[in-house]
């Protein structure tokens, strides 16, 4: 080892045997030993002193800024429970109306349920009676156009019913008018003519007659119908297809004419149905075989 030791160590070495001695002092003398302690422990306290004093400051600035978060909160806390009342407020308003609302919705609901049911009643009068003024009318289908020639088709109508109802000739028939149906005229077809007595009995007669013989003129076959109402007609047609298969039966017996109904016979018992598939219910029920006829045209 070298003789010339370095600084550094000669001061380590120094320092050990100061320590070293002081401690001997120490040990000699306890007074010494308590003022020692406190000479190191006073340069701790102040640097904790210094360091708690930064924390502390610290500390105070997070405090102010939290405290100034806080009135943040509390003012929008202010402000959001303002709108939750004024929103309660709304609310409560809204349900007022909706109540009030709803209580004239339920009167008109009423309302309308009555008025409707007025309508039902004034219509099915306004059918009844519009089919009550038919009453004396004869629809005559087949009768070719012109077939009239020159004579006015009033005077045709009337000098043909007794022939084709193999009456005399001087049979008389009391008619208020003739004519043709307003639809125009189609090629290769021929409109309808209107036939209206005076008297219900003659044309009932004539009614009655028609359907117990074929009538034919000019090559052609003529029918003759009841003349009732547009709306009539069209819930009787949505029978046709039904009311050909109980026809092909002997079990048709025509329809009641408000409410229209159809009416057929069976086992010697009218039955009358309201509508096509009760129709064609029943008759798959008395065996007649299974069709599908509802809602064909």
């Amino acid at each position: 080892m070298s003789k010339h030791l370095a600084p550094k160590q000669c001061d380590i070495f120094t320092r050990a045997r100061r320590t070293g001695a002081e401690k001997q002092k120490a040990q000699a003398d306890p007074d010494l030993a308590v003022m020692a302690d406190t000479s190191d422990v006073l340069p701790k306290l102040k640097s904790l002193r210094t360091e708690l004093g930064t924390k502390l400051d610290g500390i105070e600035k997070r405090l102010t800024e939290v405290s100034s978060s806080f009135k943040t909160l509390e003012k929008n806390l202010t402000e959001i429970k303002n709108a939750v009342t004024a929103n309660e407020k709304r609310i409560d308003d809204a349900e007022d109306r909706i109540v009030a609302a709803e209580s004239r919705l339920d009167t008109t609901d009423s309302f309308i349920s009555s008025a409707s049911k007025r309508l039902n009643l004034l219509e099915a009068k306004m059918e009844d009676l519009e089919n009550r003024s038919r009453r004396k009318n004869l629809r005559l289908f087949g009768l070719r156009e012109g077939a009239e020639g020159s004579k006015p088709l009033m005077d045709f109508i009337k000098d043909m019913l007794p022939q084709w109802l193999d009456m005399t000739p001087d049979t008389p028939f009391s008619l208020e008018r003739v004519h043709r149906t307003l639809a125009p005229a189609k090629p290769n077809q021929h409109r309808a003519v209107l036939i209206r007595f005076l008297k219900f009995q003659e044309k009932e007669l004539v009614f009655r007659s028609t359907r117990r013989r074929e009538i034919t003129y000019d090559g052609n076959r003529l029918y003759f119908s009841e003349d009732f109402s547009a709306e009539t007609m069209r819930q009787r047609r949505e029978f046709n297809n039904v009311r050909k298969l109980f026809a092909d039966k002997g079990m048709y017996r025509g329809f009641l004419i408000q409410p229209c109904k159809l009416r057929i016979l069976h086992d010697k018992k009218i039955y009358l149905f309201s509508s096509p598939k009760e129709a064609e219910e029943f008759y798959r029920s008395v065996g007649y075989g299974v069709v599908t006829l509802y809602g064909s045209d």
